[in-house]
């Protein structure tokens, strides 16, 4: 697609009829904008957003406000991203069953907290928080916890959250296209109001994420970076979460005066993309959000910052793997510095050609390196990050991307590679602008926060097309030098971890079958439903096959000129555990025409990309990218895997970093409990992740046998999946003509086989980790997988397990603080041979541990019965079937995944009439059946001496477990 370079913003004049008199609104848009995004701005001030994507009858919605960290008070950081929070607690008239009973009580709260944030005395501190957890139990009697979100999941809609950084807060939904409206009754009344409604409890979860993030070594290694490049301005200066000592002694008063100071609609936007009608959107947005009063907002001043004379070093500790950051500060988003710095990181790192990519991790000279850059309205970076490889120090992966930075000062890139870049970044755009509604929401939204003009973002790669290879060289050797931040991530004790104890609260009592009176006017609203549109795949896919009789499935692309062609073979890693290896392998290889670096230059240039994947039982073989290049794409392709040339070199260094790999794996926590501690639960000593090859073994293999299973790749049965815009005709002869298989193809090699085992007693597994939160995982091995199950299955997780209005969620977060994450579900397996599981999470601190573990059994044992709630969450089960649209790709993937679970057509229909059928006593016995009384097995990760071992032993028998227990190998000491 190519968007012309000269592009200029016009206005239109949209007529639209209210019910009184004719109205017109006036519109911003750009001439060539691949999705028709258009401007308005309400007399009020308040922008809105649009953007029309009729591909399914769903809307991303984001409501921005231009209000973040950088906003906080010095005094008293962390509001926005609190007030965040308590944005959805309700209003004076959502959330509440008596507003002027509850408001009085919440004054008197408000004032209780300012009295204790002036108070010194550790003993009359207690003494006034003991008078606000009374009280706040007082008022909780009065609210309707979680009515937001029990309305908009009545609604279908999905993704409910919200996300504050140093300039903005934004509140995200994907609602149903037909009830846009309703969405929009509710949230015109939430961002006008703020009531800070159970406050203690949601401050205690704000207080568990800070606890979490003195986990994170990444959170802890950006702050360190951002306080070294920022001294004066508040990207450095202060947090988003903010510190500890401000969240122990917060301000009700404050909050309310950040809300009253920007939540005003002249610094707001409503943005919207999806199945709309432009016209009748935005007067409706206007007969929602154009009665909110404009309010002069305050501007933003910062002292600028000193310049960086010198590089300055920052070392961070954390048990994680070590790394190395670099940084330089440049002019923010309305300075020409963004656009530069985005191309330069192109040419040093794009994940194929770049000088990063080919320099450095092509020749394996470290274990990773990259490149980037990000831009926000008052200054911009340009970054670099790497990690060293066995044996290697952080201070030479420093020096060695310096001097990939040296390179592009002095022009030693190729002249194509500015062209490509800017062309690779354009078919990116095509792909996930076309085909992702959050994605162009996003974009719009960025666009508000930091008052881009939309013409600039539209023409964006014809303008940096436009860059010359001599401005790249002038701006580096002007802007680059020794004026960078240098963080080293080595791991090591966290010694200013800072933890903010939790104070004792009193457990409130959520009352489920509460309304307030506004809820049930809405209700009363006209409730529009869809029809459901079902896929019939025998008529969605077009069935060929090649002469050698694989099997090709072609879904036509609608929406551009981008295709994606898949190999996919039905083994994986349990039929040959040296595939890994060699798929880790074959990007280092060449053919007999092109070097490895040759290779990559060659298809980034056309616009290509390549990608083989093993999983346990498949590999994936991918080619995508521009279409018009698709025949030389395949011909590149197919030499790459018949041709394959060995490289001894090569594979040894692989070697080294596949084993330094597996030891920083074993420094992740996520990598431990999410892969390590789950696959040990369900497969014990025998699991598909011990089931790789030993060091030993690895260094035994030869570089030979590697390509001798690339080679054979095309030689074993497989069938192919084709998306494009080509007729299958012309996709079918191009293959015949290049893909070439022998007469007979290969059947696959036996598989290992890994037993699930049952579940019989109650066992813990515990891993020993330095944190300061404790996180925890269960697990039950259910039945073998049951079709039947899926309609109910889907109706219990929403009502019990999952979403912030599910019982699990309110009972241990929002009524007791115990957790910051909690959830349970029942999971459906992605193949029949595989049984159902029961799983739950609590992400809790140390000491809270067994409360928390006590308090989800007790509802997985007795699951509360709730009228109102289940209705709910039956209603949204049927809305997000109605809205689905199955499209595109996913036409082919979702009967993949059918045909996996041993279904032959879209069980999606099953399922819905299902749906329509089910009782409030059939979900009991659901539970009864499937959920109650179960033992489980606990996976614990926390550090030992913090965490409460007797509670563990009071869950089931404690087994510890090392390293080379979970994984099969050992961290080298």
């Amino acid at each position: 697609m190519k968007i012309r370079s000269a592009l200029i913003a016009i206005v239109v004049f949209t007529a639209i009829h209210s019910a009184d008199a004719q109205k017109k609104y006036t519109c911003v848009s750009v001439p060539g904008d691949p999705i028709g995004t258009r401007i308005y701005t309400l007399d009020n001030g308040l922008q809105v957003w649009l953007s029309r994507n009729p591909d399914a009858p769903r809307v991303q919605t984001n409501i921005a406000t231009r209000a973040g960290s950088k906003n906080d008070p010095a005094t008293a950081t962390g509001l926005a991203h609190y007030l965040e929070h308590m944005l959805f607690k309700g209003t004076s008239q959502i959330g509440t069953s008596d507003w002027p009973k509850e408001s009085a009580v919440l004054q008197r709260i408000s004032d209780q907290y300012e009295l204790r944030r002036n108070t010194t005395d550790e003993s009359q501190r207690d003494i006034i928080y003991h008078r606000i957890d009374s009280l706040s139990t007082v008022a909780a009697s009065y609210a309707v916890p979680n009515e937001y979100d029990k309305m908009l999941s009545s609604l279908g809609a999905r993704g409910t959250n919200a996300y504050t950084s140093t300039e903005r807060t934004v509140f995200v939904n994907d609602v149903p296209a037909n009830e846009l409206e309703k969405w929009m009754a509710i949230e015109s009344v939430r961002f006008q109001d703020c009531v800070l409604r159970l406050f203690h409890t949601e401050l205690e979860t704000v207080f568990e994420e800070f606890n979490r993030g003195q986990d994170n070594d990444g959170r802890n290694a950006s702050e360190a970076m951002d306080k070294a490049l920022y001294k004066k301005h508040p990207y450095g200066t202060q947090t988003t979460i903010g510190t500890g000592e401000h969240l122990k002694n917060p301000s009700m008063v404050k909050i309310h005066e950040f809300f009253d100071t920007w939540y005003v609609p002249n610094n707001m936007a409503v943005v919207l993309a999806g199945d709309i009608d432009y016209d009748k959107t935005i007067a409706m947005v206007d007969k929602y959000f154009g009665g909110w009063k404009r309010k002069e907002v305050p501007g933003f001043t910062f002292e600028p910052e000193d310049p960086i004379t010198a590089p300055e070093k920052v070392e961070v500790f954390g048990p994680m793997e070590e790394w190395v950051d670099l940084a330089w500060r440049f002019g923010g988003t309305a300075s020409a510095d963004p656009i530069m710095l985005d191309l330069i990181a192109g040419i040093l790192s794009n994940g194929q050609a770049g000088l990063i990519d080919l320099d450095l991790e092509q020749k394996q000279s470290v274990l990773q390196a990259s490149a980037f850059a990000s831009d926000q309205t008052d200054y911009s970076e340009f970054g670099m990050n790497g990690q060293a490889k066995q044996g290697q120090q952080l201070e030479e992966v420093r020096d060695l991307l310096l001097a990939e930075l040296e390179k592009v000062e002095r022009g030693e890139f190729d002249d194509w590679l500015i062209p490509a870049v800017v062309n690779n970044k354009r078919l990116r755009r095509i792909k996930f602008w076309n085909e992702n509604n959050g994605v162009r929401a996003g974009a719009m939204t960025d666009a508000f926060i930091k008052r881009r003009k939309w013409a600039d973002v539209v023409d964006y790669n014809d303008r940096m097309g436009k860059i010359t290879k001599q401005q790249v060289i002038d701006f580096a050797k002007k802007n680059f030098g020794n004026n960078y931040v240098c963080v080293f991530k080595r791991t090591g004790e966290n010694k200013t971890a800072f933890k903010v104890p939790k104070p004792r609260i009193t457990a409130i009592d959520i009352k489920r079958e509460g309304k307030s009176a506004w809820r049930a006017n809405w209700e009363k609203m006209p409730d529009t439903r869809l029809d459901p549109q079902f896929i019939d795949y025998k008529t969605a896919i077009t069935q060929s096959s090649l002469k050698r009789g694989v099997p090709l499935a072609y879904v036509k692309n609608p929406s551009n000129e981008l295709f994606n062609l898949e190999y996919i073979l039905d083994m994986g890693t349990d039929n040959d555990r040296k595939l890994d290896v060699a798929v880790q392998y074959l990007p280092y290889l060449g053919t007999g025409k092109y070097s490895p670096e040759d290779f990559k230059k060659e298809l980034f240039k056309l616009g290509l990309q390549f990608s083989v994947f093993p999983s346990q039982d498949r590999i994936y073989v991918s080619l995508s990218g521009l279409e018009d290049n698709l025949a030389r794409g395949v011909d590149l392709f197919e030499q790459l895997l018949a041709d394959a040339r060995p490289n001894e070199g090569a594979l040894k260094e692989l070697v080294k970093d596949i084993i330094k790999g597996r030891e920083d794996g074993l420094k992740n926590k996520g990598n431990i409990l999410y892969n390590g501690l789950s696959n040990y639960a369900r497969y014990g000593e025998h699991s598909p992740l011990r089931n790789e090859l030993s060091t030993d073994e690895l260094n035994a293999t030869t570089a030979q046998e590697l390509v001798d299973r690339i080679h054979a790749l095309n030689g074993y049965q497989h069938h192919m999946f084709y998306y494009g815009r080509k007729p299958v005709e012309e996709v079918t002869a191009l293959l015949d003509k290049e893909h070439h298989t022998p007469a007979t193809l290969e059947p696959y090699p036996p598989a290992e086989k890994f037993i699930e085992q049952e579940t019989m007693t109650n066992t813990v597994l515990f891993a020993n980790y330095d944190m300061v939160q404790t996180e925890l995982m269960l697990t039950s091995k259910g039945g073998a997988f049951n079709k039947d199950l899926m309609p109910v299955a889907g109706v219990f997780n929403e009502y019990f397990g999952s979403g912030l209005s599910s019982i699990v969620f309110q009972e241990i977060r929002e009524s007791k603080a115990l957790a910051y994450s909690a959830y349970a579900a029942f999971t459906t397996p992605r193949k029949r041979e595989e049984a159902h599981y029961v799983n739950g999470y609590l992400g809790t601190q140390s000491d809270k541990l067994g409360n928390a573990v006590d308090a989800l059994l007790a509802l997985m044992n007795d699951m509360p019965a709730d009228p109102g709630q289940f209705e709910d969450a039956k209603l949204a089960a049927l809305k997000r079937i109605e809205s689905d649209r199955i499209t595109k790709e996913r036409i082919y993937w979702s009967r993949d995944g059918m045909q996996r679970l041993g279904i032959d057509h879209d069980v999606r229909k099953d399922n819905y009439e299902r749906i329509r059928t089910i009782t409030l006593a059939d979900l009991k016995t659901f539970f009864d059946t499937n959920i109650k009384g179960r033992a489980y097995t606990y996976c614990v990760i926390g550090k030992e001496g913090s965490v409460d071992m007797n509670a563990l032993e009071k869950m089931g028998t404690v087994k510890k477990l090392g390293m080379k227990e979970i994984f099969g190998y050992d961290a080298e000491k």
